[in-house]
């Protein structure tokens, strides 16, 4: 398997975690292809997410976060079930098999999912 992305992210985001997040980005194309990936949610602003309803008051502060990604806030883990944790090095991963033409999403260096590109 040939390595495509191995970086390390931690929130509230400095400089480094930035540019790599910028590079993670750059890679997918999208915060939705990141996300879906890594099963992980990012938070659009003020410790908000849009899965959460509740989150919102109404439409009109619903589209005021809507495309927008707050790396200074916690993102969410759908693999833990919760916020991740502060100040904390989490490392993406991402391979890509020859073979079986898949990447391989790695989440602090366990397989949590794959992807036909073939």
């Amino acid at each position: 398997m040939n390595t495509q992305v191995d970086i390390y992210l931690s929130f509230p985001a400095d400089a480094d975690t930035k540019q790599s997040f910028d590079e993670l980005y750059r890679y997918f194309g999208s915060i939705e292809a990141i996300e879906i990936a890594f099963e992980i949610e990012f938070s659009c602003g003020d410790s908000k997410f849009l899965s959460n309803d509740s989150d919102f008051a109404n439409e009109e502060e619903l589209e005021k976060y809507d495309g927008k990604v707050c790396l200074q806030s916690l993102p969410q883990s759908h693999i833990l079930g919760n916020l991740l944790q502060a100040n904390k090095n989490y490392r993406f991963t991402i391979k890509y098999s020859e073979i079986s033409e898949e990447e391989v999403y790695y989440f602090n260096g366990k397989e949590i999912g794959k992807k036909y590109i073939g």
